[in-house]
């Protein structure tokens, strides 16, 4: 039998001295389906779904004005992000479970419990209030909570992160 969850190899670009923290699979290990093994049926469904936190992930809520800028340098540097839901002016990024021990800014929310709304497939139209900002890379659910709390709290300090990995 194969074992739901694997150890998540770090991009290049973290420096982490940190355990690495696991992301799941379905069995095959298949890492790019991460998202339906923590979302189930609601990854793939065509009504909103309630689905709860703190087991499998927690999230991140940013107002898009700071978590667009942030999913664009996650992007820009190569570090590893997942899929981003928004509910009106407001973006959720899925971040491992337990990652409420970084450092997040006042104006964003750690979300551990007890669930969130994630939006149709298909949802992805800017006028619909609860939609998808991304689903690339293809179904890959958690963003890196080191880059992603760095990126939100002080940009700048992003610079010493990329600093030590040269």
């Amino acid at each position: 039998m194969t074992p739901l969850f694997r150890t998540l190899v770090r991009p290049p670009v973290s420096a982490s001295p940190e355990p690495a923290w696991e992301i799941p699979t379905l069995p095959g290990g298949e890492p790019g389906r991460e998202a339906y093994a923590l979302l189930g049926s609601a990854w793939r469904s065509s009504a909103e779904r309630l689905v709860d936190t703190g087991r499998g992930f927690d999230c991140v809520r940013a107002p898009q004005l700071y978590a667009s800028a942030a999913l664009d340098q996650l992007r820009e540097l190569g570090a590893r992000r997942g899929a981003v839901a928004a509910e009106g002016d407001c973006w959720t990024f899925f971040v491992p479970p337990g990652s409420n021990d970084r450092s997040w800014p006042s104006y964003a929310a750690y979300v551990n419990g007890p669930s969130v709304w994630v939006p149709p497939r298909s949802a992805r139209r800017d006028d619909l209030h609860l939609r998808w900002i991304t689903r690339e890379p293809a179904g890959h659910l958690l963003t890196d909570p080191q880059w992603l709390s760095a990126l939100l709290t002080d940009p700048q300090s992003v610079s010493a992160l990329v600093a030590e990995e040269w």
